[in-house]
């Protein structure tokens, strides 16, 4: 009897695993035809915007390349171009930065419509608004009505969305033509760039390095030249961290400023730790520029409820606006390589240079609110997360990354006490990460509450109105650097966790004395001494530095970054 029970456990166990695999390779072709299809569809949109970019001539496309954003926007006003000739010259010039970086997903079709009724409606005597005819790339999770938001998930193909965005809506609203959507990572909570749909975007300042995520097809089609404006989204640097990478600015305002109506997320049903869409540019005076045409009206709080009617401030950004600026180089989670540290000295001097006060501030337990930080994005463990790669196709790297989820949490607690007996304090705190009750999740959103009156404590007892910090703790790595290095985000994600204004502008290069500084940086765990390897052979890479400020307080994290900028350009 014994035997039999036995040889039926058996066979059910591998029958069990038998419909298991077979389940799987259907999945796998399912996909893989999803993907195939889309590589064709993408192929085809490739070939279509390159025929529509010939609709002008080389001349006429290379004039209006050469012209920057307040240029292209007073030439547009003008009438020295149409909206046609605009958005013809830069599906070219889209194309042209595409060849070497590939951060282009699909290009938006109707922007040839809707560039062709603006010139009409401007015939038929109608007012250009603020930003007739301004082309705008878009990062491919921002909903864009009749276009897939994958998230790099092959399952997602071919669910298009039914609204835009708000930020869409009311780009469109005030002139701008959205006319191409840019490359993100799988389940977009990477500072990474690539998926198994699309490929993996490269970094225009070097072949082999990441230009960020979650928005790096943003930062490095702007980077390459492929566009003068874009939108992304930013739920623990997503903005910040590429705009560093690739040598441009961004900022991720309070999710309070923008409307996060219709925007589709990494992780749904995550409170506390906020999204932010924003703009990316080349420089922090076009973000700037965008907040105040967008922010010029009560647009966004008419059309979402839940937004606080906050127009835009000029009194904060006004030049010349002095701010007394807390800064630091060490959030003492994890000390940034010798040139991410450097610059951000480099900062304080041109900001006391222009007047401001800056004064040595020192974040409250960074390295437990990163924690509370990783373990309020995943929510559930990181159940929601795994579920959907495990039933997609992926980058292995991606699989790879998700394996400490999956070891029972009860191991990774007594895996902390070990690292924790050796002195290994940050590995300690990683496996500590994952909440084992609904119990220990509802005390971590009452600590990150808690903190945050903390840290606005701080600031007060300081007398600071903002604060000056590094962006990114390497310049920007290999590309599956951040899947290995998922700690290295401190510098930005505190700043969602704490919901406050933070942008991001370009401040140096990584030079051969930072390169040869690399040499003394600490190896004392293994995530520095990845940092430090992922560090070298970076001569030349661009570096950005961070201003953060609490909510509505965007316009002066703007007017600090814009004379960070114009003083370290000169």
């Amino acid at each position: 009897m014994s035997v039999l029970i036995i040889s039926v456990i058996v066979l059910g166990l591998v029958a069990y695993f038998y419909n298991r695999r077979e389940q799987r390779k259907a999945r796998v072709a399912f996909l893989e035809k999803k993907i195939a299809k889309r590589q064709k569809e993408r192929e085809s949109d490739l070939k279509w915007a390159e025929g529509e970019a010939k609709k002008i001539s080389d001349e006429k496309r290379e004039d209006i390349g050469k012209l920057d954003f307040d240029q292209l926007r007073a030439a547009l006003q003008r009438g020295d171009f149409t909206c046609s000739e605009v958005v013809s010259a830069y599906y070219g010039l889209a194309l042209k930065a595409n060849e070497n970086i590939n951060a282009i997903v699909l290009f938006i079709k109707e922007s040839r419509v809707w560039a062709a009724e603006w010139d009409e409606k401007v015939k038929r005597g109608e007012k250009k608004p603020a930003l007739f005819g301004m082309p705008v790339s878009i990062k491919e999770c921002t909903m864009m009505k009749g276009y897939d938001q994958t998230r790099g998930y092959a399952s997602e193909i071919g669910i298009p969305a039914e609204n835009d965005s708000p930020l869409v809506t009311q780009l469109r609203e005030l002139g701008a033509i959205p006319f191409v959507q840019t490359n993100v990572p799988t389940s977009l909570l990477s500072y990474t760039c690539g998926n198994s749909i699309y490929g993996w975007t490269e970094n225009p300042h070097k072949k082999g390095r990441t230009p960020g995520g979650s928005s790096g097809g943003e930062s490095a089609l702007i980077s390459a030249g492929g566009s003068l404006l874009g939108i992304g989204g930013d739920v623990g640097g997503s903005i910040r961290t590429p705009a560093a990478y690739a040598g441009i600015a961004g900022i991720k305002p309070s999710h309070l400023r923008y409307s996060s109506m219709h925007t589709t997320g990494s992780v749904p049903g995550r409170p506390l730790i906020n999204a932010s869409d924003g703009p990316l540019a080349p420089s922090i005076d076009i973000c700037a520029e965008i907040c105040k045409e967008m922010w010029s009206s009560n647009w966004q709080s008419e059309f979402d409820p839940y937004v606080p009617p906050v127009p835009w401030r000029q009194e904060l950004f006004e030049e010349g606006r002095k701010y007394r600026i807390g800064y630091y180089a060490d959030d003492g989670w994890f000390t940034p390589t010798p040139g991410c540290a450097r610059v951000v000295d480099d900062a304080r001097k041109a900001l006391e240079a222009k007047g401001h006060t800056l004064v040595p501030f020192h974040p409250p337990d960074v390295p437990e609110i990163n924690r509370l930080f990783v373990r309020a994005v995943c929510v559930d463990g990181g159940a929601y997360l795994m579920n959907l790669m495990e039933n997609d196709i992926v980058p292995p790297i991606f699989l790879e990354a998700l394996l400490p989820l999956r070891i029972p949490i009860i191991i990774q607690r007594a895996a902390a006490h070990v690292a924790g007996f050796f002195g290994y304090k940050r590995i300690n705190k990683f496996f500590q990460c994952m909440a084992r009750t609904t119990g220990e999740l509802r005390q971590s959103y009452a600590d990150i509450e808690a903190y945050r009156h903390t840290f606005i404590n701080e600031m007060q007892k300081a007398g600071i109105d903002m604060v000056l910090c590094p962006a990114t703790v390497t310049p920007a790595p290999p590309h599956d650097a951040p899947l290995h290095l998922s700690c290295g985000v401190s510098y930005v994600a505190i700043f969602n966790l704490l919901d406050f204004g933070a942008g991001v502008c370009k401040a140096g290069n990584w030079t051969e004395e930072d390169e040869r500084k690399l040499a003394d940086y600490t190896t004392e765990d293994i995530w520095y001494k990845m940092a430090k390897d992922f560090a070298k052979d970076s001569v030349g890479l661009p570096l950005g530095v961070q201003v953060a400020a609490p909510p509505y307080m965007e316009e002066g994290v703007l007017r600090v970054l814009s004379d960070i900028e114009r003083a370290l350009k000169k």
